[in-house]
């Protein structure tokens, strides 16, 4: 299973900042700051034998046509978007772009936003799972496993179930963050980030604990 952790291109006035739980900003002068869950998520998806794809258009700099003969030429089965309130109707529009564009895959949101607001994006969008929670990296390769061999969920997903939108429950900070792998930076590209303020580069982030 092809699996691709993405930021897809975004539409406002200036560089949208998504990644590491801060509030939401439109930078003028591009900062690109590395997405510590997403890239703890495609690593750990790799290290458990899947085919990841990390992509961020948003740092790449990709328009939408250029996005769309990347997700062509991937054809993954399963893609995770992590969204904030600013900018989640552009979500729910490109969920509907996305399925069309490749019929047959599934779609995950995550984040902020839908951790407090689960079912308004079930109902105003065609997303096939929303992970909630900060876990999300966990809930990922869940999902995955739930997709390939209906294993049981935990809790903090939505999906839907013969056309019912249905849940797990609350979502649960239980997991052991010390089975993560160490985020392979090779995968996510870290040489592509950066913020405005530094004074010396190359430089990247680490992460020491959760919550």
């Amino acid at each position: 299973m092809k699996v691709m952790v993405s930021y897809p291109p975004l539409q406002g006035e200036g560089t949208p900042t998504l990644g590491q739980n801060r509030q939401f900003q439109w930078f003028h002068n591009p900062s690109f700051i590395y997405p510590m869950v997403p890239a703890s998520a495609a690593t750990l998806l790799r290290s458990k034998g899947y085919d990841v794809i990390y992509n961020d258009s948003i740092a790449e700099k990709l328009t939408w046509e250029q996005y769309e003969k990347f997700l062509l030429s991937e054809k993954p089965d399963v893609i995770m978007y992590e969204t904030k309130t600013p900018v989640v109707r552009q979500h729910w529009s490109i969920v509907e772009k996305v399925r069309k564009l490749l019929p047959g895959v599934k779609t995950i949101l995550c984040g902020d936003h839908v951790t407090a607001m689960p079912k308004e994006t079930m109902l105003n969008s065609k997303v096939d799972f929303v992970a909630t929670g900060g876990d999300y990296d966990f809930l990922l390769l869940n999902i995955v496993k739930f997709i390939e061999t209906r294993q049981l969920l935990e809790p903090g997903i939505w999906y839907r179930d013969n056309g019912n939108i249905v849940n797990t429950g609350k979502f649960e900070l239980k997991h052991d963050l010390n089975t993560l792998p160490f985020i392979d930076r090779d995968l996510t590209k870290w040489k592509q980030y950066g913020e405005k303020f530094f004074k010396y580069s190359p430089y990247t982030y680490t992460m020491a604990g959760r919550d």
